[in-house]
């Protein structure tokens, strides 16, 4: 005779297991917690770097070429100081709300993974 609980419980962990998540879920879970965050905290602060250093050049050509503003009279020390700030303002903000995020993430993977370890814990627990 089939035990109705022990057959949701083995459908619950086979639509897991064969889904896209819990192989998102095992890529997250390969990482420790402060590795997955310094991983994916690089990689946002590359890819801000880079939008950074084109949102600059495109404020210069804007300020060169529609503002014609004169090159011999302007304050690059001054520029070069606003955007460092600005850069370094940014770099932090992005840091804590990429940690925030990352971490969160990777708590539920976890929390999904432990779910399907328990399911299968007491689907071998029905074995005996």
């Amino acid at each position: 005779m089939l035990n109705e609980r022990k057959v949701r419980v083995m459908t619950q962990a086979a639509l897991y297991e064969s889904s896209y998540q819990y192989r998102k879920d095992y890529f997250i879970r390969r990482y420790y917690l402060p590795d997955y965050i310094a991983i994916n905290r690089l990689v946002t602060k590359v890819w801000l770097t880079v939008f950074y250093i084109l949102a600059v050049g495109a404020y210069v050509f804007q300020l060169v070429y529609v503002q014609s503003v004169d090159l011999l009279h302007f304050d690059y020390q001054g520029f070069a100081i606003k955007v460092v700030i600005i850069y370094l303002i940014a770099s932090i903000a992005v840091s804590i709300l990429t940690s925030a995020y990352y971490g969160s993430r990777y708590a539920k993977a976890e929390r999904r993974v432990h779910k399907y370890f328990r399911q299968l814990d007491e689907i071998d627990a029905y074995q005996k």
